[in-house]
């Protein structure tokens, strides 16, 4: 049984999931990186990042904030799931290989990858840790890249 000081918590870390999510389909960097505490973590299919500037780079590198690899980024949240340590995002993301992309010259190709975000929260209710697991290698048939 959940009780309401601790139902509280869990909607609090909800609002902020959904807040991140919201700001990554506004492109909106500034509001992306406020969600994250004062030291945080990002992994991405095994690379990890430890440190705000380097979690901001990866996302403009991708094109949130209007400059990047991609155009019309947008994930669309497919369930979410709740426990007392993460919150799960299951999720279609979608966009367009507009610009080069490491070292990979725009294809002008769109991409639709289910992705997985598991988002962990530091002791002010901020998020700690965000681990992103998608196919890379779908990612890289959708653009042509790969066979």
């Amino acid at each position: 049984m959940t009780t309401g000081s601790n139902q509280d918590h869990l909607d609090a870390r909800v609002r902020l999931v959904n807040e991140h999510m919201h700001a990554e389909n506004k492109h909106d960097v500034d509001a992306i990186m406020a969600t994250f505490g004062q030291n945080p973590r990002f992994h991405l299919n095994g690379i990890q990042l430890n440190d705000a500037q380097s979690i901001r780079g990866l996302y403009e590198g991708f094109g949130f904030g209007g400059h990047g690899g991609f155009s019309y980024i947008a994930a669309e949240i497919t369930q979410q799931h709740v426990s007392g340590e993460s919150i799960v995002v299951e999720m279609i993301f979608r966009g367009k290989h507009t610009a080069t992309w490491q070292g990979i010259p725009a294809t002008n190709r769109e991409f639709e990858v289910p992705t997985c975000a598991v988002f962990d929260f530091d002791d002010k209710g901020k998020v700690a840790s965000e681990r992103v697991y998608f196919d890379g290698a779908l990612l890289l048939r959708q653009l042509g890249v790969l066979p």
